[in-house]
């Protein structure tokens, strides 16, 4: 499990006379955002959008699960006035698991539809909208929402029953009612008490559907998922997720990605900045940005943006430097590690995590892992593109990665800034990862 040097899959075909020509030529990668509070006597909200430019992406999702509050207005108001300001878009992704009544994500989406700043789409130029869940909203309410508003409306409406049992089915009652859909659960494996990887077969069930009825498809990128507050504590594998899924959303091409998430602390699958200010010290404990920087997968997604709007496969994508890019990750306590552990620990591996983006004519490169002092694998990277892999035997202490060339020497490396640990931290066993990118 969760092994894997290079990929080399080819790309398919994925197209439909049914769609627009806007839709066929114009690929989009997004950052799911979650709309906290931001301190307006901060520049936080203009660091974020200026981060995101940096990695690629064209426009946040703005994540709003309490439309009515004023700071999430406010929130919302500083992000649209910085982009308006810079080539960057936002959009709104209602979240009905924190606010079900869609007249209230009404209102707050009506103060900003017609604003420079929110992305449009389509042949007639529509204002997007999307959503996390709302399957449970039904076709007709979500039809009824679109023609009022006059959108172009991506839901994520997975509650469905027949979203993933009979796609067709789902698109002969849903096809009036959308003009794509977006898938949020398959970008990471179930929770499981076993190693599993994560997979692309109900992407291409719902994207070989949507093709056929003429509709867009969103495929989710992410990292892992980690919670461990509100009550609850689970885990979704997170070992080679991304450079899988990356792979994964290369070969099935859809017209959209949307990466899970920008800023999501309470999940861990942030990779970006989570500001402290709208977090609380439940969270704080286990998904600090500050404390454990996600940034370093930064280079990586870069690469995956920039052959996802070529469409590339996997096999070339570049660093964007033309040198390297590339990251390590592990988790900062063994799976011996005695608090308390989330659902789905068992899927966890003591091991360190690495994913490396080579340029073309790159030759007889490897890559040499060391944990707690000691080389666990010196590995051969099979060529340009995107090479990864999961390497078990994760020590106590400090963790590192080096890039060598063909005569050995040391061209790049990514330094742990905590070393693994045994014990849990104030009860619990903290499966958030670690993540240092290659310098």
């Amino acid at each position: 499990m969760y092994v894997k040097i290079n990929s080399a899959l080819a790309l398919l075909a994925a197209g439909s006379a049914f769609l627009t020509h806007s839709v066929v030529e114009s690929k989009l990668v997004f950052a799911h955002y979650m709309v906290g509070t931001v301190d307006a006597s901060t520049n936080h909200a203009q660091q974020d959008i200026d981060g995101a430019i940096g990695v690629g992406f064209d426009a946040f999702a703005l994540n709003v699960g309490n439309p009515g509050a004023d700071w999430a207005k406010n929130t919302v108001q500083q992000l649209f006035d910085y982009a308006g300001t810079k080539s960057f878009k936002l959009f709104f992704s209602f979240d009905f698991y924190g606010n079900g009544d869609i007249s209230q994500h009404q209102a707050l989406f009506a103060q900003f539809k017609d604003h420079p700043a929110h992305l449009k789409y389509g042949s007639d130029e529509l204002p997007v909208v999307s959503s996390y869940s709302g399957g449970n909203v039904g076709p007709d309410t979500w039809k009824n929402f679109k023609n009022q508003n006059d959108v172009y409306l991506i839901p994520n409406p997975e509650a469905d029953g027949n979203y993933y049992s009979n796609p067709s089915g789902f698109f002969e009652s849903w096809s009036d009612a959308v003009d794509g859909v977006f898938s949020w659960e398959t970008a990471w494996p179930d929770t499981s008490e076993t190693p599993v990887n994560v997979s692309s077969t109900k992407d291409e069930a719902v994207k070989s559907a949507a093709d056929k009825a003429g509709k867009a498809y969103m495929m989710g990128l992410s990292s892992l998922q980690y919670k461990h507050c509100c009550g609850d504590s689970w885990y979704r594998a997170g070992e080679t997720n991304m450079p899988e899924r990356m792979e994964q959303i290369l070969r099935v091409s859809p017209e959209f990605t949307e990466v899970i998430t920008w800023n999501d602390a309470g999940e861990s699958h942030y990779v970006g900045p989570c500001w402290a200010e709208g977090l609380t010290d439940e969270i704080l404990q286990y998904g600090n940005s500050d404390t454990m920087p996600h940034s370093g997968w930064q280079p990586l997604l870069r690469s995956f943006v920039d052959a996802f709007k070529a469409g590339s496969d996997a096999s070339s994508m570049t660093p964007r430097d033309g040198k390297f890019a590339g990251a390590m990750w592990y988790r900062g306590v063994l799976t011996s590690c005695g608090g308390d552990k989330p659902r789905g620990a068992g899927a966890a591996r003591d091991a360190v995590n690495y994913a490396v983006v080579l340029p073309d004519g790159s030759t007889d490169f490897k890559v040499r892992v060391s944990s707690g002092g000691s080389v666990l694998a010196t590995q051969p990277v099979a060529g340009p593109g995107l090479s990864y892999n999961s390497v078990p035997g994760l020590r106590a202490g400090p963790q590192k990665i080096e890039l060598l060339d063909a005569q050995g020497n040391v061209v790049a490396s990514a330094d742990g800034k905590q070393d693994v640990g045994t014990d849990p931290t104030d009860g619990f066993c903290n499966y958030n990862y670690y993540v240092s990118g290659l310098q």
